[in-house]
């Protein structure tokens, strides 16, 4: 169901004045003032841009660029609410099923399920809808343009929980973006050393980036050093409890000393399930020697889709 807020959203979006250019293609203006198009570029620019590039004339793609997608899930005839409500739909549970371009799930796989809200699926959706995201030499005429326009300041009327859920989710993306590159270029068994040597040296350079202190941390960690200390463990343990229960995984924010500490829930995927599912049924037998060959201590096996791997935790002075 479609919140109070995404439906105001629509109902703003819907107004704005749609008009055909000489070319008999649909064009939709929009005031370049309007809020929620600024902000959906932010967070396609924070969250989906590092796999879904911008640029439609990439070789090297490890997902559909945003012209793909913008192709295949607006139609010329679609109102901006029912895109809205297409992209909610997919985006709260991406599957085969849902998936509009089937050529692309067969090539690159299903996404993972993002931790969006439904009012900041909507933004994107704006972004989306009245972007010409589509449209030839996109990337190199507006792209930079939009990027200085938008990304000039941080929303200052974000809450710390929500400037760390930023800052982890913008670490998801790119670590996303290099392991989906290592399991399509070199195969899931070969992807495993893209883990053990690279993972938590690209979130420490994040981290630096955004001036904060960013970890990935599990009650049953595959590295020694994303092993939870006592506080992490109790959110897990609480968390756990509350999924087990039927609720959804909240993020929590806490102050120790002079800084203050989010926790974000990270729950598996079926992407997770290639070397995080059940060794005798999901994780081939050569991936699972190479995880004990990298791992002699692992921990990190027998989940299931939708359970909690672990947690971000982002320290924000």
């Amino acid at each position: 169901m479609i919140n109070k807020t995404t439906y105001i959203l629509t109902i703003i979006a819907l107004a704005i004045f749609s008009c055909s250019d000489e070319h008999g293609a649909l064009k939709r203006d929009i005031p370049p003032s309007n809020e929620h198009y600024a902000e959906g570029f932010q967070l396609l620019e924070n969250n989906c841009f590092s796999c879904h590039s911008p640029n439609a004339a990439l070789e090297n793609a490890i997902a559909p660029t945003m012209s793909a997608m913008k192709e295949h899930y607006v139609m010329d005839d679609a109102s901006q609410a029912q895109f809205t409500r297409d992209l909610i739909s997919f985006l709260n549970n991406p599957s085969e099923e849902n998936a509009r371009i089937p050529g692309a799930v067969k090539r690159f796989g299903v996404m993972p399920k993002m931790s969006f809200s439904d009012a900041e699926i909507a933004k994107i959706a704006t972004y989306i809808y009245y972007s010409e995201l589509d449209q030839p030499g996109w990337f190199e005429k507006n792209y930079q343009v939009e990027k200085e326009k938008f990304q000039a300041q941080p929303d200052a009327s974000l809450t710390p929980l929500e400037i760390g859920k930023n800052m982890a989710m913008k670490t998801k993306g790119v670590l996303g973006k290099n392991l989906l590159e290592a399991i399509n270029t070199q195969g899931t068994e070969n992807a495993l050393a893209f883990c053990s040597t690279r993972a938590i040296a690209l979130t420490d350079s994040v981290a630096a980036s955004l001036n904060a202190r960013i970890r990935r941390v599990s009650d049953k960690n595959r590295n020694p050093d994303n092993s939870a200390n006592d506080a992490e463990l109790s959110y897990i343990a609480a968390t756990k409890l509350a999924i087990a229960q039927g609720d959804s995984p909240k993020p929590q924010l806490t102050q120790i000393g002079d800084k203050q500490v989010g926790y974000y829930p990270i729950l598996t995927n079926e992407m997770c399930m290639q070397c995080h599912g059940q060794e005798e049924t999901e994780i081939l037998p050569n991936t699972l020697t190479r995880i004990h060959e990298l791992y002699p201590n692992d921990l990190a096996t027998g989940y299931k889709v939708d359970e909690l791997r672990g947690i971000w935790v982002v320290e924000m002075k």
